[in-house]
């Protein structure tokens, strides 16, 4: 059993929604029916269009726990996310969502994990599927995480290797573990590379009791990935030449995104090498057949990309080059199974570098 959090103990939960009018009041309700009552409650408006600031207010004005945040345009996901993170200044610091709901112990019950391990970085809990007023499921036992090894390489390597549903990053963090991780990159899997880092700077720990409530469930792998774009948090179509096209291997851009992170994590460089070597190996031996399966598709949308690339201006085809020799490289490095140099060299070829001019 957990132990109970010390008193005077506070956790600052930033909640965020976007057009959220239908749902978020239950949302807020279940924070405000919390068992542990020290907390803050930020509500963030990423730039509603419905009568979600009118909700929001009415929480505000009837609970002095509760302070207003309110975005000028919508942000998206992965910004939102971000600012869960900043809000307020207690050791602790919970983000939530706006459609999801927990349970009237979730925050006791965490931070009574986190307060008798003083190595965890986070702790989350089991979770539950619910649809209208009735639980369609639960999530299997596998899909909480359980980081706890001394090494931090091999925490990190857990998290690769098991993470598969976001019950697992919907829980309470600590806030010093936090400031240690980088800014979100807006990619696909940033949810995955969030916590593979974290993993880093401490341990994740979970309550096995379905703590956490996920509205509707999960979307599609590519819906996911459509959305981790910049061109997504702009309100811009992905059919686009200066759109990135990374979104089109979701799954490989998220095992590259790990490679990423490990080449700029606080690790010596040796260390920070074999975390890229292992996460490389980790993906391929969870995903292989789907990764294979993306850069096969990426192969065969490339002739109609590179029509696209021959008649664009300099610019544009300069711009359109960077972003899809990114694709390709991600592709080459994480499957090289699939031959993709042929389309890398007419990209190449089609792209006469630009002149930049020499200093007087």
């Amino acid at each position: 059993m957990p132990s109970l959090p010390e008193p005077n103990v506070s956790v600052d939960v930033n909640l965020f929604v976007y057009n959220g009018a239908a749902t978020v009041g239950a949302a807020i309700e279940s924070v405000l029916a919390q068992t542990l009552s020290s907390f803050t409650l930020t509500l963030i408006d990423d730039g509603s269009t419905d009568g979600t600031a009118e909700v929001l207010a009415g929480y505000a004005a009837r609970d002095p726990r509760i302070r207003l945040k309110h975005n000028r345009c919508n942000g998206g996901a992965i910004a939102n996310f971000q600012r869960g993170f900043w809000f307020g200044d207690a050791d602790y610091v919970m983000p939530k969502s706006g459609d999801d709901m927990i349970a009237p112990d979730f925050i006791e019950s965490l931070m009574g994990v986190l307060q008798a391990h003083p190595d965890a970085a986070m702790c989350h809990a089991a979770g539950l599927v619910f649809r209208g007023d009735a639980v369609a499921g639960g999530y299997p036992p596998e899909h909480c995480l359980s980081a706890v090894d001394a090494d931090p390489l091999a925490r990190a390597r857990h998290v690769m290797a098991r993470y598969t549903s976001s019950p697992a990053f919907w829980g309470i963090y600590r806030r010093a573990a936090v400031d240690r991780l980088s800014p979100i990159r807006t990619r696909a899997g940033w949810d995955h590379v969030l916590l593979a880092e974290l993993a880093l700077a401490g341990e994740i720990r979970h309550v096995p009791r379905p703590l956490y409530w996920r509205r509707d469930g999960g979307k599609s792998v590519l819906q996911l990935a459509r959305a981790a774009t910049e061109q997504a948090r702009a309100g811009l179509p992905l059919d686009d030449t200066l759109a990135e096209q990374r979104w089109r291997t979701p799954l490989i851009t998220t095992a590259y995104a790990h490679l990423e992170m490990a080449a700029a994590t606080r690790l010596p460089h040796a260390d920070r090498l074999r975390l890229m070597t292992d996460a490389r190996e980790i993906f391929r031996a969870r995903w292989l057949a789907w990764l294979i399966q993306e850069a096969e598709a990426l192969q065969q949308a490339m002739p109609a990309l590179l029509a696209e690339l021959r008649h664009a201006s300099p610019l544009e085809a300069s711009w359109m080059q960077r972003s899809l020799t990114e694709a390709l490289h991600g592709a080459a490095t994480i499957v090289p199974e699939v031959p993709i140099s042929a389309a890398a060299a007419e990209i190449a070829a089609l792209c006469q570098p630009t002149t930049l001019p020499t200093a007087a």
